[in-house]
């Protein structure tokens, strides 16, 4: 029985999501983005689960679309359908609650850097090693990259990185600020670990909220967000998490 190319396990509040093909350099099969987008709703559903981390099995995160892919000669019909699946993960991503955190180690190349990407924070070994690689052999850049690319780094970056196709150290992407933080590969773990217990420990609902605010910011004018800022907080401060951290900080000031 083949092993399953998508694995899930939690440990407390924090759901972790492994790539399980670490012979392939966990590449996606035709099935992949179906099968991890599932994961990912899977875990947004439940309850319990305030962080979600995405990593991959063994040395590496992602070298992306396995090549046989590519020489297989699937037709457009076939290639769209696939494609649309990956919007699909990408969006899903995006749009569960919780704060998803890449752990990225060996390669993120092509549509595995995008994947990476696509979290809301990637935390990467100084040694893992990043490429847009998609000018390289003749295709466009997918998986949401010409979405995340200039909002991270600007255009001068994101034209430097998507047409030439240069790979990019751990280090260097942290520098350019095209990911959250590096760290030596030997402290990784930890790191990820540290950074999904803080997570954990904040308002899932109000999480989810900044997350939705920052990604349609760009899509807003100021007015727009100043009211949406106005509605959504006004039912936040009758929370009770917020007055449970009120009365705790008035405590902690004498004044409770």
């Amino acid at each position: 029985m083949p092993e399953k190319t998508v694995l899930m396990s939690r440990q407390e509040a924090i759901c972790t999501i492994t790539i399980n093909r670490p012979s392939a350099k966990n590449a996606w099969t035709r099935e992949f983005a179906s099968e991890l987008a599932e994961a990912f709703r899977m875990a947004g559903k439940e309850a319990g689960n305030r962080v979600v981390v995405l990593e991959g099995a063994g040395r590496d995160f992602s070298s992306g679309a396995d090549i046989g892919l590519f020489k297989a000669e699937f037709p457009a019909p076939v290639w769209l359908d696939g494609m649309r699946d990956l919007k699909d993960l990408i969006l899903v991503m995006r749009r569960i609650p919780q704060p998803v955190i890449a752990k990225v180690r060996g390669v993120a190349i092509g549509g595995g850097i995008n994947l990476a990407l696509a979290a809301d924070f990637v935390v990467a070994a100084e040694t893992a090693r990043f490429c847009e690689n998609f000018s390289n052999i003749g295709i466009v850049v997918d998986a949401g990259g010409n979405f995340f690319l200039p909002r991270l780094v600007g255009l001068v970056k994101a034209r430097e990185l998507a047409l030439l196709g240069d790979v990019i150290d751990g280090k260097t992407a942290a520098a350019m600020g095209l990911i959250y933080k590096s760290v030596p590969e030997a402290e990784l773990d930890a790191a990820v670990a540290a950074l999904a217990d803080r997570l954990a420990g904040k308002s899932l609902e109000a999480m989810a909220l900044i997350k939705e605010a920052l990604d349609t910011s760009f899509e807003m004018s100021l007015p727009s967000t100043l009211e949406w800022e106005a509605a959504h907080q006004a039912v936040m401060t009758q929370t009770e998490a917020l007055k449970a951290a009120a009365r705790l900080f008035l405590q902690s000031r004498g004044k409770g």
